[in-house]
């Protein structure tokens, strides 16, 4: 695609329930889908991070075109459907011109 990609790991990996490592799998692949198709961007970042220790960080970069809105993707209410399933949350930052960040913190353990 002609887009670079960097991943990092911060902390030690730890053993994630199948529920949580498939919303995560399919959060990053969502979201790198998104750069492709609609950023316009030269780079993004993907960052998985074990460093809390109740919870797992998963983030995406990039140095697009950014957004003015993002009420109106598909791809957006599926991250946040699936990582609210999980008691987990969703941030997203965004300026047109500035890139587009997002980030999903999921429980390490379910909630009872």
């Amino acid at each position: 695609t002609g887009i670079t990609a960097k991943f990092d790991v911060l902390g030690e990996p730890c053993a994630v329930d199948e529920k949580v490592a498939l919303a995560l799998y399919r959060v990053a692949q969502e979201g790198l889908t998104n750069v492709r198709k609609h950023a316009q961007a030269s780079r993004v970042d993907v960052l998985l991070d074990f460093t809390l220790a109740d919870k797992i960080r998963l983030s995406g970069k990039d140095d697009g075109a950014g957004a003015a809105d993002t009420s109106g993707g598909f791809g957006l209410v599926g991250i946040r459907e699936r990582v609210h399933l999980l008691g987990g949350a969703l941030k997203v930052e965004t300026q047109v011109g500035e890139g587009f960040y997002l980030e999903v913190s999921v429980p390490l353990a379910e909630e009872e």
